[in-house]
């Protein structure tokens, strides 16, 4: 009986990842935690690459 509501379900393009914004799961709150902090120590150690790289290219040309 479900498969058949399943075939007979309209498809509606762009619900793929719908979900419900007031529920969110904890182990998904935790890993977007995560992936944000990830996120900034790799910004800053780019920060820190790009200073260096400039730092040693200004010696470089004396």
């Amino acid at each position: 009986m479900t498969k058949k509501f399943v075939e007979e379900a309209p498809y509606h393009p762009g619900y793929e990842d719908a979900g419900f914004k007031s529920s969110t799961s904890p182990v998904a709150a935790e890993l977007d935690s995560f992936r944000k902090s990830n996120s900034r120590y790799l910004n800053f150690a780019n920060v820190i690459v790009d200073f260096c790289a400039s730092e040693q290219l200004k010696h470089s040309l004396k």
